[in-house]
C-alpha cells in the first residue's frame, strides 16, 4: 500500500478506485466521486489534489449542500462592494482564491437547479462575473466533485446532464469499506489519534484495536469507525484489556444514543454507568471461568498480577477460591440479578444495533 496516500484501500473495490484516482492525479481533468456517506470521497479528492501538478497551490472545499442559488454564485464568483444590502467591501469567491490549485465541490448532487446553471458556465471556459461586478474574470482552477446520489439517474429532472458530463471527465465510485478495509483504517486511525493525545501506542495493541473493530458494522462508515476509536482512547486504560476498552467504548456509544432518545436524564445516566460497570465485570469473570490460577489469569489477559487480584477482591473473590467454580458462579448470579432492571435497555440496544 502507498502510504502517501491517505486514503485506505484493501478491498478489491476500494484498491480499483485508488488506482482510478492516481490516473486522476497524473491528468489535470474534472473528476466526480461517488460513493456513500463518510466512504472516504473527501479524503480521496484531497489525495488527488495532492498527488497532482497543482499541490503546491491551495484546495479549498465547497459544501453545496449548504448554499442557496445566490449564496452558492456569490461564495463561489465572490462580490463587489455594493452588489447587494450588507455587501460592505468587495470579495473574491472561492474559484479566485484556488485560482492555480483545486475546488472540491461536496455534496455536488444537493445543488439547485440555478446554481447548476452558474456552474456550467464557468466550467464551459474559466470564466465568470463576481455578483455585482462589471468585468468579466478568469480562473485556472481543477474541479473535484462529490455526492452520494446517482445524478445518472436523475439527468435533467434533478441534475443537468450537460453539466454531469462536464463534471464526470473521471467518475471514481468509493465503495463502503469492507472488514478488511476497516482492520487497516482503524490501525491507521489509532496511530493518528494516538499522537493527538500523545497518549503512545504499541503496534500489537493498534493490531489488537484493529481487529476489534474490523467486527463492527458503521453506518456511517469511516467518519463512524474514527468516532469508535477515538472513544476508545477516551475510556482507555492500563487496567483493561484492548477487548474490554473496546467493549466499554462502544457501550458507551450506545447508552449515548439511548440518552439521545430522550431516556437518559442524569440520574438514569448514572444508573446506566453502574450497568456498564457490571458488564464489565461479567466479562472479567468469564475469563476467570477459563482458567486455574492468578497467574494463569494475569498471563492470559496480558495484566500485571496486582491488577488481577484487584479486580478478584472487587468481586469478594480469594485467589485460592479461584478453583471453585461455585463461589465464581455465585459472584456472576449476583451481578446478573443486579443487570435484570436493565434487561429491556439492552435488548432494545440490541435490536436496534
Amino acid at each position: 500500500m502507498d502510504t502517501s496516500w491517505r486514503f485506505i484501500a484493501r478491498s478489491e473495490a476500494r484498491c480499483r478506485a485508488l488506482e482510478l484516482a492516481k490516473k486522476a492525479a497524473a491528468a489535470d481533468c474534472s473528476v466526480l466521486i461517488v460513493g456513500p456517506t463518510g466512504a472516504g470521497k473527501d479524503i480521496l479528492a484531497r489525495d488527488i489534489h495532492q498527488h497532482s501538478r497543482r499541490a503546491k497551490q491551495r484546495v479549498l472545499t465547497v459544501n453545496c449542500a449548504a448554499l442557496t442559488p445566490t449564496l452558492f454564485e456569490s461564495e463561489l464568483f465572490g462580490h463587489v462592494r455594493g452588489a447587494y444590502t450588507g455587501a460592505t467591501a468587495s470579495r473574491p469567491g472561492f474559484v479566485e482564491l484556488a485560482a492555480g490549485g483545486s475546488l472540491f465541490l461536496d455534496e455536488i448532487g444537493e445543488l439547485p437547479a440555478e446554481a447548476q446553471a452558474k456552474l456550467l458556465r464557468f466550467l464551459a471556459d474559466g470564466s465568470f462575473w463576481p455578483v455585482g461586478g462589471s468585468q468579466e474574470k478568469s480562473a485556472d482552477v481543477r474541479i473535484l466533485a462529490a455526492t452520494n446520489r446517482d445524478l445518472a439517474a436523475g439527468l435533467d429532472r434533478t441534475f443537468r446532464a450537460d453539466l454531469f458530463f462536464r463534471l464526470s471527465v473521471l467518475t471514481i465510485v468509493v465503495p463502503p469499506p469492507t472488514r478488511e478495509d476497516l482492520r487497516s483504517l482503524a490501525r491507521v486511525l489509532a496511530l493518528e489519534i494516538a499522537e493527538r493525545y500523545r497518549a503512545p501506542i504499541a503496534a500489537r495493541e493498534a493490531s489488537d484495536l484493529g481487529e476489534l473493530a474490523s467486527n463492527t458494522v458503521y453506518r456511517g462508515n469511516v467518519r463512524e469507525l474514527r468516532n469508535a476509536v477515538e472513544r476508545y482512547f477516551l475510556v482507555r486504560s492500563p487496567d483493561r484489556t484492548v477487548e474490554e476498552s473496546w467493549k466499554a467504548a462502544c457501550a458507551l456509544d450506545l447508552l449515548a444514543q439511548q440518552g439521545l432518545r430522550g431516556q437518559g436524564s442524569e440520574a438514569r445516566f448514572q444508573d446506566d454507568a453502574q450497568a456498564l460497570e457490571s458488564l464489565d465485570d461479567l466479562l472479567f469473570l468469564r475469563c476467570v471461568r477459563e482458567t486455574r490460577s492468578a497467574r494463569e489469569l494475569s498471563r492470559r489477559m496480558n495484566r500485571s498480577l496486582p491488577y488481577v487480584y484487584s479486580r478478584l477482591a472487587k468481586l469478594g473473590i480469594k485467589p485460592k477460591d479461584l478453583q471453585r467454580s461455585d463461589i465464581i458462579e455465585s459472584a456472576s448470579a449476583k451481578i446478573r440479578a443486579s443487570l435484570a432492571p436493565h434487561r429491556s435497555m439492552f435488548l432494545q440496544i440490541l435490536n436496534e444495533s
